[in-house]
């Protein structure tokens, strides 16, 4: 069984694995983020941690670097002290002012690659402009990652800001066959996550 660390910003992405360790339910809901890989791959592996991105800079682990790449690395290198095999993350883009988060992330990934160091593979990237972005893409919308306000094209399908269990009712339904190909950046991290969870069948 694979074992599965996620990083993502909140509820909305990690379900219960958003509370802390010692105040979550013996079996926590799931949130975006798994309901996502469940359809790259429904069985084989289980997601056993998390970390939410806002805490990843307080983790103490010795390594140097700067901004996003070195939040990255410190989010790999808890992921193998905990004995994970997956880190599976996504971090918002969240407007064209924050674009160097993309760069680095970008950047450290292929490094982490090329350094070929021991340690968890890595499903991750950043969602243009955020998670509901990708959501709109899951519908079918075009044009998801130009969308000023993705929130407004989920609340046309019921689906609240906050109600992660709506959301990942949605993906669970809807599929990822109606992913368009301009959703690049979800495109992407799909593409990653059929990677590192063995999955050869082509993508829809």
């Amino acid at each position: 069984m694979i074992r599965v660390i996620l990083a993502g910003e909140g509820k909305n992405e990690l379900g219960g694995f958003a509370v802390e360790a010692s105040f979550r339910d013996e079996k926590p809901e799931p949130g975006v983020v798994e309901a996502l890989l469940r359809q790259v791959r429904p069985d084989g592996w289980q997601v056993v941690d998390s970390i939410l991105w806002k805490n990843i800079p307080k983790l103490r682990v010795g390594i140097g670097g700067k901004g996003e790449g070195l939040n990255l690395r410190r989010a790999v290198h808890h992921a193998k002290k905990r004995g994970c095999d997956v880190l599976a993350f996504t971090r918002d883009r969240d407007k064209a002012k924050f674009a160097h988060r993309e760069k680095e992330i970008e950047e450290t990934l292929a490094v982490i690659r090329d350094e070929g160091a021991d340690g968890p593979a890595i499903i991750g990237g950043i969602a243009i402009e955020k998670l509901e972005s990708w959501l709109a893409a899951v519908f079918g919308a075009h044009a998801s990652e130009d969308m000023r306000r993705p929130e407004e094209r989920l609340a046309e399908l019921g689906i609240g800001e906050k109600d992660t269990a709506a959301m990942v009712r949605f993906v669970e339904e809807t599929g990822l066959d109606k992913v368009p190909a301009d959703a690049l950046s979800l495109r992407r991290w799909l593409a990653r996550a059929r990677e590192i969870l063995g999955v050869t069948s082509p993508p829809p």
